[in-house]
């Protein structure tokens, strides 16, 4: 029987694990909290789904929310500067897209997965630890790794990104926003300051979930909107949040989160990511090759909403390759080709169109301006969130 091991319970190494468990594969799941302390702590990112991805995990019979989350039909553009709108559009998705809260989801799965007879094991194992390890297995695939695992992928010499990050993120979960009229989700982009994201989205333990909104501020480092502190208090972030709101943001938009209140004391996050692009293939000390995905291979910034639609990729990706290798030892050339079609049909895209979207690029604000008179443009814009390898962005 083969054996994998999987380290990290997340977007890409959950239904990577749940996959390969379901058809027999023994596996072998390896996280740092147990569903309990992730359900219990704070959240660690935000996350919209787009229709390709809830696709996937229905498929596969993942689609828990699919009849419980709010549905994300389309997105409300505004470009404002001194709280004045001067550009102006909504235009709808093709299909709708969903966002649940991955504390709910993670701790949801990690259970799923140990009461489907699969191996949880909750510790965080150093390089050496994890090199002793992999003897034990036919093949290891790296999901989520600290720092020192990150570097045993080298960097792709092809990609340039800025030596730090595009964004510094502060994102609030909300109970008592006024929802969308037409059940869009609204990105606010404050040229020089950066953007305002929000969208309906479900929380709440599994079983006991409900809808609630999330806020992102995605400020320029160094500008007016980044003031965040990651040693705030979580009502000392909802403070400076509404007082943001209300200097920067038009005041139609605004009046949408008067009142509001955190769901819970862990709903909020502050942070930013350093964006990157590995290799997919990792070499620990005695030489063993591991397959990488998800964040540790193509890390980016959260803003433009691809993060957890590309983790959710690859892990379904690399499950097929796996159930479909033809017999032997799963070498360093099978990783490679692998992980690459992932990275060339998937992240890639979804890298580009983020850095597009960040990068002030003149191209880009044009494209924002003119969905105002062209609705098919919008429309375009708009897909390019669901499916960037489609979008004209990623040429820009």
């Amino acid at each position: 029987m083969t054996r994998v091991q999987v380290l990290g319970a997340g977007e890409c190494g959950l239904p990577l694990a749940l996959r390969l468990l379901d058809s027999g594969v023994a596996v072998t799941l390896v996280a740092d909290r147990d569903p309990e302390a992730v359900l219990a702590g704070a959240v660690t990112s935000t996350q919209v789904k787009f229709a390709r991805t809830l696709q996937l995990e229905s498929d596969a019979g993942l689609g828990t929310w699919r009849d419980k989350a709010p549905q994300i039909r389309g997105i409300r553009l505004t470009v404002g500067v001194d709280r004045t709108p001067v550009s102006s559009w909504a235009a709808p998705l093709d299909s709708p897209a969903q966002s649940v809260d991955q504390r709910t989801v993670f701790s949801h799965r990690m259970t799923q997965f140990a009461a489907a007879g699969g191996d949880l094991q909750i510790r965080q194992l150093s390089v050496d630890e994890l090199d002793a390890r992999t003897a034990d297995f036919d093949l290891t695939v790296v999901t989520r790794a600290p720092k020192e695992l990150a570097t045993a992928f080298p960097d792709d010499p092809d990609w340039r990104y800025p030596v730090g990050p595009m964004r510094q993120s502060a994102a609030l979960y909300l109970d008592g926003v006024e929802p969308d009229p037409d059940q869009l989700g609204m990105f606010l982009a404050l040229p020089g300051l950066g953007e305002l994201i929000s969208t309906p989205a479900l929380t709440g333990a599994p079983g006991s979930e409900r809808p609630c909104h999330v806020l992102m501020f995605a400020a320029v480092p160094g500008g007016p909107l980044d003031l965040f502190r990651g040693d705030s208090t979580p009502g000392e972030r909802l403070k400076l949040a509404t007082e943001l709101l209300e200097s920067h943001c038009p005041p139609a938009l605004a009046r949408r989160f008067h009142g509001v209140e955190l769901t819970d004391g862990g709903g909020t996050l502050v942070g930013a990511v350093i964006p990157a692009m590995r290799r997919p293939v990792g070499f620990l000390p005695s030489g063993t090759a591991v397959l990488g995905g998800g964040d540790v291979v193509c890390r980016m910034d959260p803003s433009g909403a691809q993060g957890a639609n590309s983790a959710v990729h690859c892990g379904f990706h690399y499950a097929e390759a796996i159930l479909n290798h033809s017999g032997g030892p799963f070498g360093s050339a099978w990783m490679r080709a692998t992980g690459e079609r992932w990275l060339e049909e998937t992240a890639h895209p979804a890298a580009r169109w983020t850095l597009t979207m960040l990068s002030a690029a003149p191209e880009l604000d044009e494209l924002m301006r003119a969905g105002e008179h062209d609705p098919a443009v919008a429309r375009s814009f708009a897909a390019g969130f669901a499916r960037p390898a489609d979008s004209p962005l990623t040429a820009v």
